[in-house]
C-alpha cells in the first residue's frame, strides 16, 4: 500500500482541476474498488459530479440518479440532516429495511454493487461532498479491517476535500466545478494502449472503453454500429487475451496498470 505517497499528491493537487482524480488514486491504494463516484451535495439542488470512475451505466446514472433518485439515497439525507457517518455502508446507513426502500426499488436494485461504503465531506452550511466507493457482483465485499482503516483516516480526507474547496472559492471558480460531461467512454482507447501487450485488437480496445464506462453491450453496439453478437465476441476474445472473466476484473487490471505504470 502506498497511501502516505497518494496522499502527498493529493495534497500537491490542492487548488487544481486534477484534486478529485488524485483522491480517487489515492483511495483506490487502499480500498480497490470497482466504483468510485465524488458528488456535490446542496440544498435543494440537483447533485454535481465532480470525480467518477465506475462500472455503472453512465446514461442510467444522469438519469436516474442525478435527476430524481438521489433525493432518496441515505448518504444524501444524511448530508441533508448534518449527521456524522463516519464511513459507513449504504445499506447499513438505511436502517434492516434496506431492500424494501423506496431507493432500493426505484434505482438501486439495478446497480451491479454487492457492496457500497461513502463518507461525507462538510464544506459549509448547506454544502457536502459525497464520497461513494463500490464493489461490483463478482468481488468481495470491503471488509471490517479496510472500513476501519478508512475510518481513521476520515477526518484527513474531509478536511482535504475542505480544504481544496476553500482554496477554489478564493480563487473565484465555484467550489464544485463539474468533471467533464461524458459523451463517450469514461475510458479512452489511448488509455488502454497497454492492451497491446496482450495482443488486443484495435476493435477490442475499443469495446473495453465502453465496458469500463459502464455501457451495456446493446449500448456499445449502437454507439460503435456493430451487432450486439459481434460486441459479445469482441469481449469474449479480450477477456481470455487477458486471462480474465468479468467486468469487474477488466477494471481491476485497467486501475492497476493506471497506478503501476
Amino acid at each position: 500500500m502506498r497511501s502516505p505517497e497518494m496522499f502527498g499528491r493529493v495534497v500537491d493537487q490542492l487548488g487544481t482541476p486534477a484534486f478529485h482524480l488524485a483522491l480517487r488514486n489515492a483511495l483506490y491504494e487502499i480500498a480497490r474498488f470497482n466504483s468510485c463516484v465524488i458528488l456535490s451535495f446542496r440544498d435543494e439542488e440537483e447533485p454535481t459530479v465532480l470525480e467518477r470512475c465506475s462500472i455503472i451505466n453512465p446514461d442510467r446514472f444522469r438519469r436516474f440518479y442525478v435527476k430524481q433518485a438521489y433525493r432518496l439515497d441515505p448518504f444524501y439525507r444524511a448530508a441533508l440532516e448534518n449527521r456524522p457517518i463516519g464511513v459507513s455502508r449504504c445499506c447499513e446507513l438505511s436502517g434492516s429495511d434496506f431492500n424494501d426502500s423506496a431507493y432500493f426499488k426505484s434505482y438501486y436494485k439495478d446497480i451491479p454493487f454487492i457492496d457500497e461504503i461513502g463518507l461525507l465531506c462538510p464544506v459549509e452550511r448547506g454544502h457536502t461532498v459525497h464520497i461513494s466507493l463500490g464493489r461490483c457482483v463478482g468481488s468481495n465485499r470491503f471488509d471490517g479491517s479496510l472500513i476501519a482503516d478508512l475510518n481513521s483516516m476520515e477526518p484527513l480526507i474531509a478536511a482535504l476535500v475542505r480544504q481544496h474547496a476553500m482554496i477554489v472559492s478564493r480563487c473565484g471558480r465555484p467550489a464544485d466545478q463539474p468533471a467533464a460531461v461524458q459523451q463517450g467512454p469514461a475510458v479512452s482507447a489511448i488509455d488502454l494502449l497497454w492492451m497491446r501487450e496482450f495482443h488486443a485488437t484495435q476493435r477490442e480496445i475499443e469495446v473495453a472503453s465502453h465496458v469500463l464506462g459502464g455501457y451495456t453491450n446493446p449500448s456499445i453496439s449502437l454507439r460503435l454500429g456493430i451487432s450486439q453478437h459481434t460486441v459479445k465476441v469482441h469481449r469474449k476474445r479480450l477477456y481470455g487475451k487477458l486471462s480474465i472473466s468479468s467486468q469487474a476484473e477488466l477494471f481491476t487490471m485497467h486501475m492497476r496498470r493506471c497506478h503501476y505504470n
